[in-house]
């Protein structure tokens, strides 16, 4: 396989990237154009976007069979496989919310957000399969992760995260317990086709708690061909001494066409991870997933049901819970961590549980104006075990349990889209109750929320369009605590407004400028308010403030966009007003518990200022060889004080350069990359139990080889991470008080597609 390596470095020009495609973007019900459509190929970064009269040219394409996807708003994306060995016109037609398929209509009730929102596609999924969705994502400009150890990872987008990003999962708020910093989001990542996350608030779509911005995660479509196809993947990595594998099966019968499904299931098994000089003992992970997913729809009508279910335990690092203050001053100086063990797969205390459920039915009807009805209701639970160090009364039994039941409910009707304007109007409610068991951290609650919200967006001409939309949201939410004589219970009720403003200004044929302005808001959550004892996974004590009001945000976003024949240039900045914003401020000296020593934080809640800048270039040297270099910039200011505000990331840059081309029916690549991390200098003295770490640079590689043929789609690939087995801690990474980062880290994939 080695030499298959050295083959892509030596590609002649006999395998020029230089060809073009073009064609234009047809309404497929109406034959009117559609303007401003995304057409790129898949799993690359080679695409553009069709002009006002929706005609498009990609240049710069390797000859071969691509996957060209063709998406719009409003519409289900369309996926044509295309031969491309000399210069190609092909055009798509996709319609609003249905897929013409053999006289039978697919009808798909969700849109996307409109246009003028700043998103970015995560692109090549099958490169990072086996990662989490918080690893899926470290690509992407702008996104960080908040990491407790190497297991748990959720995503940051310009300094916001828990419960100020939503996760959409198949349509779907995804909820649970996120209002922990080491609680990650609860999806099985090999269920995406597609991830897109649109940075900047989105609460007049999404709803309250959408201030950082909204992730995406989207299933791949249900098949079009009829018949049974399916795949499978694994991948095995040499940190941890094991890996995951995942398959699916799904169909379409002639007999029934309208009918498609698909049933996919993966497993992962991870033993201790380890840091360049040492074990990280008891940091093992465990996974079980399956989704099933079906629907039956024909032109004017049509339901879809989804079910998945999550299973995971995730070790602790067992140096993180230490017993008392002597010992927890020690671990913050060494070097290394005081709990040390020679590697195994066992999880022992203390680790996490985690189980979650989504239920998915949702079904949408075409009126006789060809306006688009759809209703979507959706069942969630979760059930979280936190298992101390310290074994109570009952060994087996975990220290805090948590179950949250989430039933929510959204209807919509948006108009059909014309080529100019495309509104859509909504309404959606929730009801969610959370109880617990064991010791106590957070109380009982119950939460209610409804909301009402319209966007409207509107082609002035063939340069300029505008969106505007509102969006009224009532929230309340009831907190229960027990004691031997009665029950108290607590309400907290809140209602606000939110407002979205944005246009896209096309100048000239290579250049776009969108700029939006919003404001949004959340209420505080219960640990913010009440919590009071051990975070057992974050390895800290916390301590709520009854007195937090709601956090409310205005923003202003604006991307400067150039795609070229060999560059592709992309300029955000943004700028984030926060009148209320909740964040942890470490208390000093840690507390001591009957279950050890942990360092303490309080809520705090200040007036902050967010603001930076994100790039991202492309350039293509040769047509087998890209250049992608990324930086993100952030300032975050408390404006009440005058100090920075902590826990924050700092300013990173990554740079990777790809060679990539075709030898016979092998399409290969390898993609050498470095990232930079600087230290986080902008924290106030003192303000933490141990100063952030020194800034560190990695080199990764990542290599692959795939073949299309009658029997379908074969890839494998090789990637290393860290590879000079650097040592170093990230500041964003609550376990850095007691252990290094993981060190190199070899991982080998394998998947086919039929």
């Amino acid at each position: 396989m080695v030499s298959l390596w050295c083959l892509a470095f030596g590609l002649s020009a006999q395998s020029k990237c230089d060809l073009t495609l073009s064609g234009q973007v047809i309404d497929e019900h109406d034959g009117s154009t559609l303007g401003f459509a995304n057409v790129f190929i898949e799993n690359s970064s080679v695409g553009t976007i069709s002009d006002a009269s929706g005609y498009y040219t990609i240049t710069g394409i390797c000859p071969g069979v691509h996957v060209i996807v063709c998406s719009h708003v409003g519409c289900e994306p369309v996926r044509d496989t295309l031969l491309i060995e000399q210069e190609a016109i092909h055009n798509f037609y996709p319609e609003h919310h249905a897929e013409l398929l053999d006289g039978i209509s697919i009808v798909e009730s969700s849109r996307e957000p409109m246009i003028v929102s700043i998103n970015t596609r995560v692109p090549m999924l099958d490169r990072s399969a086996g990662k989490s969705l918080g690893q899926s994502l470290a690509g992407v400009s702008g996104v960080s992760s908040l990491s407790t150890g190497n297991s748990i990872s959720k995503p940051i987008i310009h300094g916001l995260h828990s419960n100020r990003i939503l996760v959409i999962n198949n349509g779907v708020r995804q909820e649970g317990q996120q209002w922990g910093n080491e609680h990650a989001p609860e999806i099985d990542a090999f269920i995406a086709g597609e991830i897109q996350v649109y940075k900047g608030a989105q609460s007049v779509r999404f709803g309250p708690d959408a201030i950082g911005g909204v992730i995406l995660v989207l299933p791949k479509s249900l098949p079009d061909s009829f018949g049974i196809a399916g795949g499978f993947a694994g991948s095995w990595q040499s940190n941890g001494l094991g890996g995951s594998g995942n398959t699916y099966f799904e169909g379409r019968s002639k007999k029934i066409p309208a009918f498609r499904w698909r049933a996919q299931g993966s497993v992962k098994r991870l033993g201790d991870a380890h840091a360049p000089e040492y074990v990280l003992t008891n940091t093992g992970i465990e996974e079980l997933n399956f989704s099933l997913n079906a629907s039956l729809s024909d032109q004017k009508k049509g339901i879809e049901v989804f079910y998945s279910q999550f299973n995971t335990n995730l070790g602790i690092l067992s140096a993180s819970h230490i017993g008392n203050l002597t010992d927890f001053q020690r671990a913050l100086e060494a070097d290394e961590p005081l709990v040390v063990r020679p590697f195994s797969y066992e999880i022992n205390r203390p680790y996490q549980h985690v189980e979650h459920e989504l239920f998915k039915a949702s079904a949408h009807v075409k009126t006789k104006n060809d306006r688009n009805v759809g209703v979507v209701y959706s069942r969630q639970y979760n059930l979280r075990e936190e298992y101390d160090s310290h074994i109570g009364a009952q060994a087996d039994a975990p220290g805090l349990q948590f179950e949250i039941v989430t039933n929510g409910l959204e209807v919509t009707l948006a108009n059909k889209q014309t080529a100019n304007h495309d509104w859509q109007f909504g309404a959606s409610g929730l009801i969610q109750e959370n109880t617990f068991e064991g010791r106590y951290f957070i109380p009982a609650f119950r939460k209610g929320s409804v909301g009402v919200f319209g966007l409207d967006q509107i082609q002035l001409n063939s340069n300029w369009s505008i969106e505007f939309g509102g969006r009224m949201d009532y929230v309340e939410q009831s907190f229960f605590f027990f004691n031997q004589v009665k029950t108290e219970r607590r309400d907290h009720s809140y209602a606000q407004p939110s407002v979205t403003a944005g246009l896209i200004r096309k100048l000239g044929s290579n250049w776009h400028w969108k700029l939006n302005t919003a404001n949004s808001w959340r209420p505080p959550t219960a640990n913010e308010l009440y919590s009071n004892g051990l975070h057992h996974g974050a390895a800290s004590f916390e301590i709520g403030d009854t007195n937090l009001r709601k956090e409310v945000s205005y923003s202003l976003n604006t991307e400067l966009t150039f795609q070229g024949e060999h560059i592709q240039i992309e300029s955000e900045a943004y700028l984030n007003f926060m009148d209320g914003f909740v964040y942890l401020v470490p208390e000093f000296p840690a507390t001591l518990t009957i279950r050890g020593a942990f360092p303490t934080f309080s809520y705090g809640q200040t007036t902050a200022l967010l603001y930076g800048l994100d790039n991202q270039i492309r350039y293509k040297i040769k047509p087998w060889i890209e250049m992608i270099s990324r930086t993100s910039i952030l300032r975050a200011r408390d404006l009440e004080s005058g100090n920075w505000i902590i826990q924050m990331p700092s300013d990173q840059s990554a740079l990777s350069i790809e060679f990539s081309g075709k030898i016979q029916d092998y399409s290969m690549y390898v993609a050498p990359s470095v990232k930079w991390v600087n230290k986080q200098w902008r924290v106030p003295s003192n303000s933490d139990y141990s100063p952030p770490p020194a800034g560190y640079v990695l080199a990764n590689v990542i290599a692959g080889v795939s073949r299309t043929t009658r029997l379908g789609d074969t890839q494998l690939s090789l990637e290393i991470n860290n590879l000079l087995n650097q040592q170093y801690r990230n500041y964003m990474n609550r376990y850095r008080y007691y252990a290094d980062e993981i060190g190199r880290n070899i991982i080998v994939r394998i998947a086919h597609h039929f």
